[in-house]
């Protein structure tokens, strides 16, 4: 996923969420991994907060916003996501691909609105909108999300470490 200035990061919005569901796909069809809703949400975070580096969106700026509109929501449906997945009926993969359509619903629901009112339909906007919806799973499966970004965070810094430590190999080699 490439970010290329404000033009095509539309784009690149819609090709990271391509991008999640075919790592998703990709693990469910490998024999040695076992994948769970909780591993589908770091996946989305992952890709979620790397986008917004890539984007120069201040991800701590949409964590806040969130908090904000939540509590000056009181319960109400946010721009149409609909959480009312019942887990019981679904598996934790189920549910969260579930999640994913919504999103995109969401978003598609969210364009059509911007087109009749002049809103901006933007990347933050659709970062924003993401990030809603994947924090109301979380608080549908009673995911503790400080705890999940904290792996997330965890799990970048210990990729980049090991993209150093490789770097470092290679320039050893030369």
């Amino acid at each position: 996923m490439q970010v290329n200035g404000k033009g095509n990061n539309l784009d690149a919005f819609f090709e990271m969420i391509d991008l999640i569901e075919d790592d998703i796909s990709e693990m469910l069809e490998s024999e040695n991994s076992e994948l769970s809703g909780y591993e589908c949400l770091v996946i989305s975070f992952n890709c979620l907060t790397l986008f917004c580096q890539q984007a120069e969106i201040d991800f701590s700026q949409i964590e806040d916003h969130f908090n904000e509109s939540e509590k000056t929501q009181s319960g109400e449906n946010f721009l149409g996501f609909d959480s009312s997945i019942d887990l019981n009926e679904h598996n934790e993969i189920e549910a969260f691909n579930e999640v994913l359509e919504e999103i995109e619903n969401t978003l598609a629901a969210f364009e059509k609105r911007c087109k009749k009112t002049g809103e901006l339909f933007d990347e933050w906007n659709c970062v924003f909108i993401m990030y809603a919806c994947l924090r109301k799973y979380c608080d549908k499966t009673k995911v503790t999300y400080g705890e999940l970004i904290h792996n997330v965070l965890n799990l970048q810094s210990n990729l980049e470490k090991e993209k150093k430590t490789e770097k470092e190999d290679t320039n050893s080699l030369n």
